[in-house]
């Protein structure tokens, strides 16, 4: 879905710019059909039809323009909010000191608290307050939450 909005400075003049341009299509060539073709055809059987198809065409237009603006808008909307949650996560992280930051890395790799106690030359009290550190300044309670946040 984020390669719908990849782009989005240019996607969303574009968005905002189709329906003016179908609308103002539309009005240009109903002045042509009612100014320069139509007076002079007597509004012929083969005139009516052409006026018909035109007025499906832009209909059609209209309605999958307005299709893709919508979705456009629920996806960039997500992606927001996606975006509004890592910032929340940087957030937190930057509250983390090197040592839980370390501890924490060893977490996401799924190694045990003997492992990482052994890995960090760190006793196994101390590795239990960097870990209860983390998880309140993460705002977890369980390790299976710190993988969460991260998977």
């Amino acid at each position: 879905m984020k390669l719908f909005v990849q782009n989005y400075a240019s996607q969303r003049y574009f968005h905002g710019f189709m329906m003016l341009s179908i609308a103002c299509l539309f009005v240009a060539s109903n002045y042509v059909i009612f100014t320069e073709i139509g007076p002079p055809l007597h509004w012929n059987g083969s005139l009516c039809w052409m006026y018909a198809l035109m007025l499906l065409g832009f209909g059609i237009s209209w309605v999958y323009a307005g299709v893709i603006n919508k979705e456009y808008k629920k996806v960039k909307a997500e992606i927001d909010d996606s975006d509004q949650e890592v910032l929340q996560l940087q957030s937190k992280l930057k509250t983390l000191s090197r040592k839980e930051r370390e501890v924490l890395n060893l977490i996401l790799q799924s190694k045990s608290n003997q492992q990482i106690c052994d890995e960090l030359f760190i006793s196994l009290s101390t590795l239990k307050s960097h870990i209860n550190h983390i998880y309140q300044k993460l705002e977890v309670k369980k390790r299976q939450e710190v993988m969460a946040l991260f998977g």
